[in-house]
């Protein structure tokens, strides 16, 4: 452990070498009080938001931050009736990734602003994944909000398990292969710790992945077909990671004729990742029942699971002795998906230019580092990364998870859509066709077709029929 923090400092010393950590310049002058409201979901990262808003103040003082938090379930609905009223109350909205499209026509273009952020500090992939807007009318790529920590989806697995050496030697001289999640370059390996763990009576489950039908189904099986999307050309066509809000679901360019791709999962290589799918979930606690969500499945990994396939911020739900036994690492081959949170500011704001100042202040690095020591919310500027891993008076463990976070977030690419129709048309339809094949009443290829058939359908029906 000591000798991977060793290695992360020096590189994260390098990183830092490019940047001064300081908070930003001021750019915003005015003689008179505004006020900066901010409408998001209530919890910690509000919480944060508004500290930030603090610190802000004390720089400007005639700009004051106020952070309106409402619960998860409303806060979108709270923000879409202003707008649709073309209020001008709320200066900035929070929304997620998913939940990207559902408020970005009432979101103003960062183009013009732009030159007030470090672009290159922030996280790109984390950007991506909902900061960003393809717009189908222009074909082209609109900056919509800005991402304020890093959440992604890895694995964590319990390095106790992992490290020992009788049990490694015995599984590299059955299948060949290091025990190691670092190490792991496809999901063959994971099905293969699997069956090692469970046949061998080490454990009585193999490594957690969410089969729940509402909405977990939509954000395991990407994280597993990214391996086999990124190898297929004819899939991606040159964009590993989709096009933005289309994501790796879909093809990697517009259908000829098309101002938007069509899926892309209903393919040889979907197939192969949906087989692959249900074989995890034949090793979880009840077989062939999808109990797995993302509610129980800190508990579950607490139950005794070698492993667990979670959003970050799920670790957050650890108890103190089961997450300090605890390592990240990426999905088996280096990649991951994301899903992060995101301040954009409307449209119809009467103080747009104080509100983007605001914004490269909360990712500036000394927020960001201050996020994490005061917050414990995993930054997204590399230079507070890199300030955070070479600070030893952070725990060695708690510096190899933000390393590994760090590493994963890098190549995050791997994500379901996000256009406006997923919650309520995609989502239902494709974890439906998949939890009919978790149950074993219909075909894998059948599932995938039937999903794909009604996306383009949906498609059609919100963008119009290919020329």
């Amino acid at each position: 452990m000591i000798a991977v923090v060793a290695a992360v400092v020096i590189i994260a010393i390098a990183i830092a070498i490019y940047y001064v950590m300081t908070k930003p310049t001021s750019h915003v002058t005015t003689s008179q009080n505004i006020t900066l409201t901010i409408v998001t979901f209530s919890g910690e990262s509000a919480q944060f938001i508004q500290y930030a808003g603090n610190e802000f103040h004390k720089l400007h003082p005639n700009i004051y931050v106020k952070v309106i938090p409402e619960p998860f379930s409303n806060y979108i609905t709270v923000e879409l009736t202003a707008m649709e009223a073309h209020s001008s109350q709320y200066d900035i909205l929070g929304f997620t990734s998913t939940s990207a499209l559902r408020v970005a026509p009432y979101l103003a273009n960062l183009a013009p602003y732009l030159n007030m952020f470090n672009m290159s500090d922030l996280i790109a992939p984390q950007e991506n994944f909902g900061g960003i807007y393809y717009n189908t009318t222009t074909g082209q790529e609109e900056y919509i909000g800005i991402v304020y920590e890093t959440a992604v989806y890895l694995l964590a697995y319990n390095a106790t398990l992992f490290n020992n050496s009788a049990l490694a030697n015995q599984f590299y001289n059955e299948y060949g292969v290091e025990f190691n999640p670092q190490t792991w370059q496809n999901w063959t390996t994971v099905l293969d710790v699997d069956k090692f763990l469970v046949s061998n009576g080490i454990t009585k489950m193999g490594i957690l992945i969410d089969d729940h039908a509402a909405h977990g189904i939509i954000d395991a099986y990407p994280a597993v077909y990214g391996w086999f999307y990124a190898r297929n050309s004819t899939l991606n066509q040159g964009n590993i990671g989709g096009l933005p809000n289309f994501n790796i679901m879909f093809m990697g360019k517009p259908a000829p004729g098309c101002s938007y791709p069509l899926p892309s999962f209903n393919s040889t290589s979907g197939l192969q990742a949906l087989e692959v799918y249900k074989q995890l979930v034949s090793y979880e606690p009840s077989p062939n029942v999808t109990v797995v969500e993302y509610d129980n499945l800190p508990n579950l990994y607490e139950s005794g699971a070698p492993g667990a396939f979670l959003f970050s911020t799920q670790l957050s739900y650890l108890s103190p002795s089961i997450y300090n036994e605890t390592l990240v690492a990426p999905l088996p081959g280096g990649y991951a998906e994301t899903g992060t949170d995101f301040l954009g500011i409307s449209k119809y704001s009467l103080h747009q230019q104080a509100a983007a100042e605001f914004l490269a202040f909360l990712v500036s690095p000394q927020m960001q580092e201050e996020a994490y020591l005061l917050y414990h919310k995993f930054p997204v500027s590399k230079t507070a990364i890199a300030a955070l891993l070479s600070n030893s008076s952070i725990p060695i463990h708690d510096r190899l998870i933000i390393g590994g976070i760090y590493k994963a977030a890098l190549n995050a690419w791997a994500n379901p859509p996000n256009i406006p129709i997923t919650y309520t048309e995609l989502i239902p339809q494709f974890n439906s066709q998949v939890y009919n094949y978790l149950m074993g009443t219909e075909g894998a290829q059948a599932a995938l077709q039937q999903a794909a058939q009604s996306w383009a359908n949906d498609l059609v029906q919100t963008y119009g029929a290919c020329r």
